[in-house]
């Protein structure tokens, strides 16, 4: 929602009257943003229809985004929604996979970095925003995960961009799953003009455009590129097959690990780590923005060679401002729970809520996507039903996120919960309770309009 400085202090304003049958629903109901990208000419007036739209639903309720927390975003909490309402409720859209963001170690590490390194990194990681604490976690990364060669960034996004952009040139070519996150499709579109998509987790096809690229050209760099566990479907690839292609077709392996490293496999080693191919990639990207309640990524290799080159050549890190001390130790401390005997409590305890979650929404009826893991996406259909549906479960109480075109596919939108081991199964029934009926009357209100 566009930022007007609302007024945290004033009263709670009641849930907006909304009438779907109005005139003039219709757009707020079915359009996309994709319809108000294209443009030219005046900057400010061609964008003048988009702030319309976005407002319009906003005041009738039915734009999910933007929301504000009132409270800290634990299990339960209290946010305001862009119509101006409040709403409190069970928790499912904070990406706290691990309940990392509530464990009072975190908290107490980055208050300790911060007496002694202060709150902040005055320097880029190629000048001095290094520190011993900083290679002490790019370590624990790198044990972890069997890779020589670790650094940090500032972001999540940061180091996935700078892990593909760093070393792909206008001569190679980059094969990428085609819901790649878009953090890896910009880089690899702004790195070169060679970028074929592969049918989701679809491995034939997959061999289908390396066949093809080695056809023509025998000599130049391939770059497959997936991810561990995919955040909009919920599943993860076949890597036992993807690795045997790479390596008949001389291509690397770029995984980006921010959805499952942490929350899966042994010792939290994710989905790599489950399926025995850790030792297999090339270049592993990921984010202590899920599992490891902070901000901060990383980039592991397995060739000094190619991280030097994502060292000099990827923007997102030589020209951003180095992750902070209170991040990196948070990160840290989140790193030694996760690989320790509670980490494996807490890993157990997430697939009991995740196991719980998905037979509670097949009882109910409800259409699942992706394997058992920390993310349970639930099918709503269409857009209009997508706004409905989340309207009427943040009336009925819970904060849910809906997710539409072009986040993911036409006519599948869906609620994404995201789980952990701090929930409890009352918390998990009532929220299926309210997703179960908020689809239900979506479907119904809509079909009678």
């Amino acid at each position: 929602m566009p930022k007007e400085f609302p007024d945290l202090n004033r009263p709670k304003r009641p849930w907006p009257e909304t009438d779907l049958t109005a005139e003039g629903m219709g757009p707020l109901l079915r359009k996309n943003m994709g319809r108000f990208f294209p443009g030219s000419g005046d900057f400010d007036a061609r964008n003048q229809e988009l702030y319309d739209w976005v407002k319009a639903r906003s005041t009738a309720g039915l734009w999910p985004y933007g929301l504000i927390c009132i409270d800290p975003p634990f299990n339960e909490t209290t946010v305001r929604h862009a119509s101006g309402a409040d709403i409190q409720g069970v928790n499912l859209t904070a990406v706290d996979y691990m309940g990392m963001t509530q464990h009072p170690a975190l908290g107490e590490a980055a208050i300790e970095a911060i007496h002694e390194f202060g709150v902040h990194t005055p320097s880029s990681g190629p000048l001095m925003g290094n520190s011993t604490a900083s290679v002490g976690l790019e370590q624990q990364i790198a044990d972890l995960l069997s890779m020589p060669f670790v650094f940090l960034c500032p972001t999540g996004w940061a180091a996935a961009f700078t892990a593909l952009a760093g070393v792909v040139r206008d001569g190679d070519h980059v094969v990428m799953d085609e819901l790649s996150h878009q953090c890896l499709q910009q880089a690899a579109y702004a790195s070169t003009r060679n970028v074929q998509i592969f049918k989701h987790l679809d491995n034939g096809h997959l061999e289908d455009r390396l066949r093809t690229i080695r056809e023509t050209d025998t000599e130049s760099a391939i770059l497959i590129v997936t991810e561990g566990l995919f955040s909009m479907d919920g599943d993860a690839p076949d890597f036992t097959e993807l690795v045997r292609l790479a390596k008949a077709y001389g291509a690397l392996t770029l995984v980006d690990v921010a959805h499952d490293l942490g929350s899966l496999g042994p010792r939290g080693s994710g989905s790599l780590g489950a399926q025995g191919h850790l030792e297999d990639i090339d270049i592993i990207a990921g984010s202590f923005s899920k599992a490891f309640g902070t901000n901060g990524g990383f980039i592991a290799n397995r060739s000094a060679h190619i991280q030097w080159a994502q060292l000099c050549f990827g923007g997102p890190y030589t020209y951003s401002t180095a992750i902070g001390p209170p991040q990196i130790a948070a990160a840290s401390r989140a790193f030694e729970i996760l690989m320790s005997a509670e980490g494996d409590t807490l890993r157990e305890q997430l697939m009991h809520n995740v196991m719980h979650t998905r037979n509670g929404a097949e009882a109910r009826g409800l259409t699942l996507f992706g394997a058992p893991g920390p993310i349970v996406p639930i099918l709503i259909g269409r857009e209009a039903n997508s706004r409905v549906a989340g309207m009427r479960a943040f009336q009925k109480g819970l904060v849910i996120t809906s997710l539409e075109f072009p986040v993911v596919q036409r006519g599948g939108a869906r609620f994404r919960l995201s789980l952990s081991p701090r929930f409890t199964a009352d918390q998990l029934d009532n929220a299926l309770d309210i997703i179960a009926d908020a689809i239900h009357e979506a479907e119904e209100e809509l079909a009678a309009g």
